[in-house]
């Protein structure tokens, strides 16, 4: 009877050993199967111009991470590097102490500025072109240990606008109100901006000669804006007393009309072509009491 007994024993307590481990091998492949990390997927979104005026160009990258796994990960860190023809001109580090939850996504945004003095400092020949061709790369990193040694590495190939200098076109010259003693003497020009950014009107400094002598001299400045991509008419207006001319050119009393010649230096305060003002020449006559 103790012998029965004792069999019987021995075969539950095999059957439940076997029970166990069965279970614990199917707990075990189920917790490997569900520890198991995946890889994020790291894409490049866009690459757009954000912002543009007359210093310089910002430029914001876009990277769109998805976590695939049933965990938080940490919010990847990403280093840049801007190229102008192999060269590179700018570089930086972004990090964000935020986490991309476990089955999300998340967007690094990687501003990029370019100045536009800086450029020009540094690559010279590009003084006079509409556009600029340049190379971004960015190398993302998880900092976990997980995925120490990965690196995401992506890259965009694109190009930016550059200023240009204003144009002048159209000039004209006519006399106004014509008298004995006075007459006015306006000036028109139309001013396109070629930018795709507004401009400050310019400031212009002027000198109206008469017989090759300077008569007039003097500044004019405004707050108007030149639109975009636009032709904005200017116009200058010189009061011409002749009673100061006669008595600068006392030779001109017996004469019917004198040559001029209008000067116009213009400056755009565009930083990236400071000292470089533009020049215009505007010959006439002016028509003198008898």
């Amino acid at each position: 009877m103790i012998e029965i007994k004792s069999n019987l024993l021995i075969k539950i307590v095999s059957a439940g050993i076997a029970f166990l481990a069965v279970f614990s091998l199917s707990a075990c492949q189920s917790i490997t199967t569900t520890a198991a990390v995946q890889e994020p997927v790291i894409t490049l979104q866009s690459v757009e111009i954000a912002g543009i005026d007359i210093n310089g160009v910002q430029l914001l990258c876009k990277v769109e991470v998805n976590n695939p796994n049933p965990f938080d990960i940490t919010f990847p860190e990403t280093d840049w590097s801007f190229f102008i023809n192999n060269n590179s001109f700018a570089s930086g580090n972004i990090k964000n102490n935020q986490r991309i939850r476990a089955r999300g996504s998340g967007i690094i945004e990687v501003p990029v500025s370019i100045d536009y003095i800086n450029f020009f400092n540094s690559f010279r020949s590009f003084k006079g072109s509409k556009q600029a061709a340049y190379k971004l790369t960015l190398a993302v990193k998880i900092p976990i240990p997980v995925f120490e040694d990965r690196v995401w590495n992506l890259e965009y190939n694109g190009d930016f606008p550059l200023p240009q200098q204003p144009r002048f076109s159209s000039p004209s010259m006519r006399i106004e109100n014509a008298g004995l003693n006075r007459a006015d003497v306006v000036i028109s020009i139309n001013v396109e901006n070629p930018n795709v950014f507004p401009l400050p009107a310019p400031v212009i400094n002027y000198d109206f000669s008469i017989n090759r002598n300077s008569f007039i001299r003097g500044e004019m400045a405004n707050n108007r804006t030149l639109p975009p991509s636009s032709t904005t008419p200017l116009t200058l207006r010189l009061q011409i007393s002749f009673t100061d001319l006669f008595r600068s050119f006392t030779a001109l009393r017996n004469v019917r009309e004198a040559a001029s010649l209008l000067i116009f230096e213009c400056d755009f305060g565009i930083p990236a072509f400071k000292g470089e003002s533009l020049r215009f020449e505007l010959p006439g006559s002016l028509p003198l009491p008898r």
